[in-house]
């Protein structure tokens, strides 16, 4: 299945597909374009989004060799689920009992792989490992919490310059 891009700064908000994006290299192609100057247009309407120099100048090559269907082809070896919805939903009841379990103790608990857990854990779950696992995306007010004392440090700093980094006190925050 091909991936969506989304825009956010477009001023259509379009989402390409991947294979949107191939068809326009190939229109480009016909139109006696260079990889080059595809890959320049494709950054100045997708930005970072756009797809590398490497992958532009792969599918230039490919259309140019004759090819006329831009969907991915298939691929050999098995499917990868192990971040399907039945996992996420078996570590979330693992987790449910005991947040501070390991990634070991949820993979013997749920016959999965430890790297399947810790996958689900934190690509999926967006969960990082303190002594317990926490969400790891912050909320706006502790966002804004971070930006107000981030402000006022450096204001202080711009003050008081070498005393005040010689008061600050750091420390890991799981013991707080």
């Amino acid at each position: 299945m091909d991936g969506i891009i989304e825009l956010e700064s477009s001023p259509a908000h379009q989402n390409f597909l991947r294979y949107d994006i191939r068809v326009i290299i190939k229109f480009s192609v016909i139109l006696g374009k260079d990889a080059s100057c595809i890959h320049k247009d494709l950054v100045t309407v997708l930005g970072e989004n756009a797809l590398s120099i490497q992958t532009a100048k792969k599918w230039v090559k490919a259309v140019s060799e004759g090819r006329d269907d831009m969907r991915d082809e298939p691929r050999p070896g098995r499917p990868v689920t192990a971040c399907g919805d039945a996992n996420i939903s078996i570590v979330l009841v693992s987790l449910s009992d005991d947040r501070r379990k390991t990634c070991e103790d949820i993979s013997t608990e749920t016959s999965m792989s430890r790297t399947s857990v810790f996958r689900v854990l934190t690509n999926k779950l967006n969960k990082k490992k303190f002594s317990k696992w926490v969400p790891h995306l912050l909320t706006d007010e502790q966002k804004e919490s971070r930006a107000y004392f981030s402000r006022n440090f450096l204001r202080r700093f711009q003050t008081e310059q070498n005393d005040f980094l010689g008061r600050i006190i750091t420390g890991d925050e799981t013991w707080v």
